[in-house]
This record gives C-alpha cells, sequence and structure tokens, in this order.
C-alpha cells in the first residue's frame, strides 16, 4: 500500500470510528491528491451524559484541490476547509452541527426536561503534523479547535498517533480534551428551570448551574483495512470521561453516566 493510501486509510479509520449522533469529531490526518467518500454505522450516546447509545451514521467525504494542500471535509456533522498549502499546517473555517435534546431520549426523567435545539456552531481549526519516520503516516498529530453558537463556545485540544502495522493496515490512538463557556455547559448540563429542577429531588428545590472549564478527557483508537485499491473497511471505539460540572449535573449523576462509549465501522471508497 502507497504512502497517499496509508494517509486516506488513517482519515477513514478515525471519521468511520466516530458515528455522526452526538459526536465531536476529530480533524484528520495529512492527506495528498486523493478524494474519498464514504459511510460509518455506529452506536453513541443519546445525548451528552446519557447511559443509552443510539444508532447513528456518519458521511466521509474528502476532495483536495489539485496541485495543493488545500482541501474540503466534511466528518459526519462537521465540515472543515482548509485554507493553507503548507505540507505541516492546517488551519481554516470549520462548521459542526451539534445535535440537541429531546423527548425522544430514552431516560424517563430527561424526556420530560425542557428541550434544546441543535445548533449549527461555527468556529476555526488549527492542526500541525510532526513526522516520526519517513513513512508518512508514522506521525503525531497535534490539534485544536473552537466552534460557537447561541447555546456557548466550546474548544478541543488533541494528539493522535498515526502507526502503520503493515502493508495494508493502519491504526490510530489518541488524547484530547474538551473545554467549554459557561453558556455552553449550562446549556447541555445546567438544571435550572422549575419544572426540570422539580425532576430531581436531590436537588432539593436548588438548580443546578454548570460552570466553565474541562468538561470531559477523550482517547479514540480506530483500525482501517485495506481491502484493494479503492475500498476500505474500517472500525473503532472512542472512550470519553465526562469531567467536573459535565459529572456533577443531574442529568449525568442521576440520569446518566460519566463513561461515554462510542463505537462504529465503515466502508469507504477513494475515487
Amino acid at each position: 500500500m502507497n504512502t497517499n493510501f496509508r494517509n486516506i486509510a488513517s482519515i477513514a479509520a478515525l471519521a468511520l470510528a466516530i458515528p455522526a449522533a452526538h459526536a465531536q469529531l476529530v480533524p484528520p490526518t495529512d492527506v495528498e491528491d486523493m478524494n474519498l467518500v464514504g459511510l460509518g454505522v455506529g452506536a453513541a450516546p443519546d445525548y451528552m451524559g446519557s447511559s443509552h447509545r443510539k444508532a447513528g451514521a456518519a458521511p466521509l467525504f474528502r476532495y483536495q484541490f489539485e496541485g495543493t494542500q488545500r482541501y474540503l471535509l466534511l466528518l459526519g456533522p462537521q465540515a472543515q476547509f482548509n485554507i493553507l498549502n503548507d505540507p505541516n499546517w492546517r488551519f481554516g473555517p470549520m462548521v459542526n452541527y451539534r445535535f440537541g435534546r429531546g423527548s425522544s431520549v430514552n431516560d424517563a426523567t430527561v424526556k420530560q426536561m425542557v428541550g434544546i435545539n441543535g445548533s449549527a456552531e461555527g468556529g476555526v481549526f488549527l492542526q500541525y503534523n510532526y513526522k516520526l519516520s519517513q513513512e508518512k503516516m508514522h506521525q503525531l498529530v497535534f490539534a485544536g479547535d473552537v466552534a460557537g453558537s447561541s447555546n456557548g463556545t466550546v474548544g478541543n485540544l488533541r494528539m493522535m498517533w498515526w502507526q502503520p502495522l503493515g502493508p495494508a493496515t493502519v491504526m490510530n490512538l489518541g488524547i484530547g480534551t474538551q473545554i467549554a463557556s459557561s453558556k455552553w455547559m449550562q446549556t447541555y448540563f445546567g438544571v435550572t428551570k422549575p419544572t426540570d429542577i422539580a425532576l430531581y429531588p436531590t436537588l432539593a428545590g436548588l438548580p443546578f448551574n454548570a460552570g466553565s472549564g474541562m468538561k470531559s478527557f477523550y482517547i479514540p483508537f480506530g483500525i482501517t483495512q485495506a481491502l484493494s485499491k479503492e475500498w476500505l473497511l474500517s472500525g473503532g471505539v472512542r472512550y470519553e470521561k465526562l469531567l467536573n460540572d459535565a459529572k456533577n449535573s443531574p442529568v449525568t449523576s442521576v440520569s446518566g453516566n460519566s463513561n461515554q462509549w462510542i463505537i462504529g465501522a465503515g466502508l469507504s471508497y477513494l475515487f
């Protein structure tokens, strides 16, 4: 499997390991002069903090502009456009759709709470690839992004290790953290409406106000196997641990679980 093919395989491994439903997708690794389309299926938490998972699907599309490092990327509910023509640095605008929370959730208490509308978050991303050897996919990727909407602002910092395991197999393993503003945390983890407070006797009639800070850390892992020069089979898992007020919120501590798991698999086609 050639170098460029390994790059594409790694993107598929990461993207398809994380289904669209309620997942903050990690930006891709370095690729050159390749186009790809794919679809993944998997299961993600019903809502942030939920102990239930719901099936979802994640489209993947990447188009690289000929003769440059610039590309357009769609990873599930997130779209990015890299505006830099640089072999190591990536930077540009991004849009992410954040799913809401309503009466369709599985938990009997949370489904009675005042709903949260889905929202489009706009922001920017920055990424640097550090090569560990002459093999292009043998590298560390350092990345960050920040995006916001009327529901608040949230950012991600992460590091990813890409490791070829053979002529047709690539592994990715990483670690990251998510940091959010007080408005964002209050939107998704606060319990402040009188009708919502009444659903949680442990609050003793008092509101739960979620403050800004570190929302979680997460560990993604994925593997892609090349089936041919055009087809890739991918699979993976992401573990996320909710922290601080995201963990302490009754939405999580009473109705859900601070340990969040996302699993998925998918098929991609190079064109």
